[in-house]
């Protein structure tokens, strides 16, 4: 008798343990959460803390690996690919546009740009400017509470920055096509500047050795994903993690050109970021699981994400879209 009270107490304990790490780890089960809403539950701080290290973004795997350890590895090697699409001088003024944790904008800063960033979370602000501190790029770094949708002219002035770029924050947008508008005002015009000394000889003529300066237009980066279809388990991903305008395959071009931009090229990173949403997808595949059996799953975004993005691989893309302001 004593045995069975004991065992049914350790099930009682189990149980009632259970339901408290439910009540803690669950989102508040809105069908539409903000992003505000989705990066301060407790199960997307946790996930992001345990498997990708603050980071928030993935990591970039040579063809055809299996392995994706370690991702802290692999995402520096994003960091560097973004860096490489940029193509921007030591010194270049740029937009971090969804700051996160300030890891990527730390590295952007030690590879000699000058970055300003901007997040919407005042937890994510307070945490970048702590990660920036720890690497002492107070001088480099800043960061700003703010909405990219909405950045005042009094701080964010017209044609005031080099280049722009989001880490997977621009699925988060509510108005795509205000946001690339917005990253257009920021970013400089390009076109030809007169040097102010020594370019006319004494007739008045420009001097044939004396050659105009050209300054590059402003650059946008997009490291984002795209849909090719949608099915009702990945449009419950994208509304849960409130990534519902996430555009359709195609759309980045047309867009970018209707807001303004020239010179588009897109890279499909699908392939390179496989081997992490595979990590996701096998990883989280039993509690999701019983989730669904409990009809609970909704309520775990992060988990469902992980195995229906992974189940439904072909539905969607990862892309790094560049372009510049014309």
């Amino acid at each position: 008798m004593a045995r069975r009270l004991r065992l049914r107490d350790m099930i009682g304990i189990l149980v009632a343990g259970f339901t408290i790490l439910f009540a803690i780890l669950a989102n508040g089960g809105s069908a539409t959460p903000s992003v505000e809403d989705y990066y301060n539950s407790l199960e997307s701080r946790l996930g992001h803390w345990l498997l990708l290290g603050n980071a928030r973004h993935c990591g970039f795997y040579p063809p055809n690996a299996l392995w994706p350890f370690p991702i802290a590895r692999a995402q520096r090697t994003m960091e560097a690919k973004l860096h490489a699409r940029l193509a921007l001088p030591d010194g270049s003024r740029i937009l971090h546009a969804g700051t996160g944790s300030g890891l990527v904008a730390s590295y952007m800063a030690h590879q000699g740009l000058v970055v300003e960033g901007v997040d919407l979370t005042a937890r994510h602000v307070c945490e970048a400017q702590r990660t920036i501190r720890q690497n002492g790029l107070e001088g480099q770094v800043t960061v700003r509470l703010g909405d990219y949708h909405d950045l005042p002219s009094t701080q964010y002035r017209n044609g005031s920055f080099d280049g722009v770029y989001t880490m997977e924050t621009f699925v988060h947008a509510d108005d795509p096509r205000k946001v690339l508008r917005n990253f257009h005002r920021l970013l400089r015009p390009g076109g030809e500047l007169t040097p102010k000394h020594g370019n006319t000889s004494g007739g008045g003529t420009r001097n044939p050795d004396q050659s105009p300066l050209r300054h590059v237009p402003g650059v946008l980066v997009l490291h984002e994903a795209d849909v090719r279809w949608d099915s009702e388990g990945l449009n419950e991903v994208l509304w849960l993690s409130h990534c519902q305008n996430t555009l359709k395959e195609g759309s980045y071009k047309q867009l970018l050109h209707e807001t303004g931009f020239g010179e588009i090229s897109l890279e499909d990173y699908s392939h390179n970021v496989l081997p992490l949403w595979r990590l996701f997808g096998v990883l989280r595949a039993i509690p999701y699981a019983l989730l669904r059996l409990l009809g609970l799953q909704a309520r775990f975004p992060n988990v469902m994400a992980g195995v229906e993005t992974y189940r439904h691989w072909d539905q969607g893309r990862y892309v790094s879209v560049r372009a510049v302001k014309v």
